[in-house]
């Protein structure tokens, strides 16, 4: 893939973290911990974490050319990235109140649905075969995945209708 789209996903990506932490309040971290090599340190909020990123991103956007140290620099920036939205997630997840289960499977079949088309345009625009065929094995998966959440979905309805007619 080329390196200036890369860069430019991860502009973008940052910026969505950086919305979804100002919207959680600037909350030190209790009990987050990363994996010891992901990121240089352990900071005290995500902001900390966020800034790491965008430094690392800057880092690498001045080199220029493109090596083997920075594909790996940028495959460590995005996993440093999929690992704040993991906390994000789940901080989220704990303030909200309990859905429904008809709600959490409609949430659940809205990002599978986000999935599906994400993984269809990768695959559509992959440059090598293997890759290809890895999206589209993925793609499957996802596919039966979102299968299962609205096969799950129309048992959960039958179950409620069946529930309010009693």
């Amino acid at each position: 893939m080329n390196q200036k789209v890369v860069i430019n996903q991860l502009h973008k990506l940052l910026e969505l973290l950086a919305r979804q932490i100002t919207q959680l309040g600037a909350t030190r971290l209790k009990q987050v911990s990363f994996e010891r090599q992901l990121f240089k340190k352990q900071h005290v909020t995500l902001q900390d974490y966020l800034n790491e990123c965008r430094a690392s991103l800057t880092t690498i956007e001045q080199k220029g050319s493109v090596s083997a140290s920075q594909a790996w620099q940028l495959e460590h920036l995005t996993a440093q990235c999929q690992a704040i939205q993991k906390v994000i997630n789940t901080m989220i997840g704990q303030q909200r109140p309990a859905n429904s289960r008809q709600q959490e499977l409609a949430e659940f079949e809205r990002r599978l649905l986000d999935m599906v088309a994400d993984l269809e345009a990768r695959a559509a625009s992959a440059t090598g075969f293997q890759e290809q065929q890895q999206l589209l094995s993925t793609l499957e998966t996802t596919r039966q995945r979102l299968e299962r959440c609205q096969t799950a979905q129309k048992n959960s309805s039958w179950q409620e209708i069946s529930r309010n007619s009693k």
